[in-house]
């Protein structure tokens, strides 16, 4: 995945480190940043349309253009089609996403369903704000092999972190013995991916936080609950 990230950069013109400050006027060429401005003009616009729309899928190249207020070969320059925006638009919200479930990685011994509770709300807070756009990755990797190799990437990556954590924490005699670190990671991460799109995201805040109740009792009971005496 980071080096499908990397290749984006490249064809893009560097724009999340431009977006994120690394690069300046005084290490970018007059071109560089004229193609960082190009860029973040039609990031931009494709993220007004979503906000405006149901589904990515109903954005078109014209309506980007249009909105961007750049001409279609502009477009292609930066761009192969609306799935390449849409990985590079989704860089941002993967950066967030892991963010986030990297305090759930961090957690050291003793893990309580009060700590998970904490986490998993920030987590979904995190889900709520880029609803649409992650959804917008989920439903386009299903057609999208540039999409989909990202998407699952992302969860790939969340698999192997998890599985880490899982063995520290037996290791500590915080997490039971007898799970199975890859199985159990890669179950749980697949469960929480389609937790948050088929359940969270239409939910009510009421039924959020019976939701995020739930999934730190799952997630507790399965790693972390010491066995009955």
């Amino acid at each position: 995945m980071m080096a499908q990230l990397s290749t984006i950069n490249n064809q893009t013109g560097g724009y999340s480190d431009w977006m994120t400050g690394d690069a300046s006027s005084d290490s970018m060429t007059k071109r560089q940043l004229q193609r960082a401005a190009s860029v973040a003009r039609i990031v931009t616009a494709a993220e007004d349309l979503l906000s405006e729309s149901e589904r990515f899928s109903d954005i078109s190249v014209e309506q980007v253009i249009a909105r961007a207020g750049i001409s279609r070969s502009t477009f292609y320059s930066y761009f192969d089609d609306m799935g390449h925006l849409l990985r590079v638009v989704g860089e941002g919200v993967v950066g967030e996403v892991a963010t986030s479930a990297r305090r759930w990685m961090d957690l050291d011994s003793g893990v309580t369903q009060d700590q998970l509770v904490e986490i998993f709300t920030g987590l979904v807070a995190t889900y709520h704000r880029r609803a649409k756009l992650l959804a917008a990755l989920a439903e386009t990797s299903v057609n999208d092999p540039g999409v989909r190799e990202e998407f699952h990437g992302l969860l790939t990556i969340g698999h192997v972190e998890l599985a880490k954590h899982i063995r520290r924490a037996q290791m500590s005699g915080g997490a039971r013995a007898e799970v199975d670190p890859e199985s159990t990671a890669a179950w749980l991460v697949w469960m929480v991916e389609r937790g948050l799109y088929q359940q969270v995201r239409p939910a009510s805040p009421a039924e959020t936080r019976r939701h995020v109740a739930s999934l730190a009792s799952i997630v507790w009971h399965a790693i972390y609950a010491p066995d009955p005496v």
